[in-house]
Parts: C-alpha cells; structure tokens; sequence
C-alpha cells in the first residue's frame, strides 16, 4: 500500500527545483562571465554557452528524477 505524497510536499519538491535552476544559471552566468573577461572574447561566448550547458544537464536531470518511480 502506497500513501500519495501530500500537496505540501509537492510543492517544496518543485520551488525546490525552481531554486537549483536559479542557482545554476546564476553560477553559469558567473562563471561564464570571469571565463569571457581572462580570455578576453569579444562577444559573451563563454557565458552563452555555459549557460546552455547547465540548462541542459538540468533538464536532463529533471526529466531522469520525474520519470523515476518512488519506491516509497
């Protein structure tokens, strides 16, 4: 017999993805910036692409963890 997780768990499971992707891009964002001004790009490449990288590995994450089942 499985109990159904309780709404307020569902909603501390999500703002609690919500605030990992903030904190990912922000340190993309971070990173990417410091990496465009030691290498000296003309345009943001590198605070492109590491943004576009952590987004990716994120959602990949997400879509692993969402179609998971819990064994609970």
């Amino acid at each position: 017999m499985t109990a159904k997780p309780s709404q307020s768990n569902q909603y501390l499971k999500y703002s609690g993805m919500a605030l990992q992707l903030f904190a990912l891009l922000a340190i993309a964002a971070w990173l990417g910036q410091k990496l465009d001004q030691w290498v000296h790009t003309p345009q943001p490449y590198f605070t492109i692409a590491l943004i576009l990288l952590f987004t990716t590995g994120f959602f990949y994450k997400l879509v692993k963890e969402l179609n998971r089942k819990d064994e609970s």
